[in-house]
């Protein structure tokens, strides 16, 4: 006898189990009530661990579901000041930006990845008399100079990041700049 003669997908189950199949076919070959008796214990218990498993994946089905619902509803009720919409008041969007969040700029990332690439001007010259001339720039015109040129920011993103005017950066960078030919020519 073979299990596939069997159309209960849960005796099918029962009988995929090696151990049950063999109690079973050692029934068909010879029938005792003793085998009968431990046949239909192993498949009472088979039913019950069946019967539980498929409770629990219900509970959790339906917990999963309860919860996501839950959640959706309490997002949807209670948004985040910067999850909410970027409407600039007038109910337009502000251009390029879903939400608050999005318009947060994390300075420090690319302070701390720049600060890595090296804070000094000298390390990129080779050519000697402009490697002196660049070090006779104090520290402020040389960071200036090296955000402008090395790392190729504008002068309205290097004022926000030294906390200075822009002007104020213009006329250093230029001044820098002045001083540095200067001493080259020289």
């Amino acid at each position: 006898m073979e299990e596939t003669q069997f159309k209960n997908p849960l005796l099918k189950a029962f009988l995929r189990e090696l151990e049950h199949w063999e109690l079973y076919k050692q029934y068909c070959e010879s029938p005792s009530e003793w085998l009968k008796k431990l046949l239909d214990e192993r498949f009472v218990q088979f039913y019950i661990r069946i019967r539980a498993i498929a409770y629990f994946s219900k509970i959790i089905y339906f917990t999963a579901r309860h919860f996501d619902m839950e959640r959706r509803k309490y997002e949807k009720r209670y948004v985040l000041t910067l999850d909410s919409s970027s409407n600039d008041g007038n109910g337009s969007k502000n251009e390029g930006y879903n939400s608050f969040k999005e318009m947060i700029v994390d300075e420090s990332a690319t302070t701390r990845f720049q600060e890595k690439l090296s804070h000094e001007l000298n390390q990129y010259i080779q050519h000697p008399r402009l490697f002196k001339a660049i070090q006779s720039l104090n520290e402020r015109q040389q960071q200036i100079l090296y955000l402008a040129y090395v790392i190729n920011i504008s002068d309205t993103e290097i004022s926000k990041k030294l906390n200075v005017t822009q002007q104020a950066i213009s006329k250093s960078k230029n001044n820098a700049l002045a001083k540095v030919r200067r001493l080259i020519n020289a």
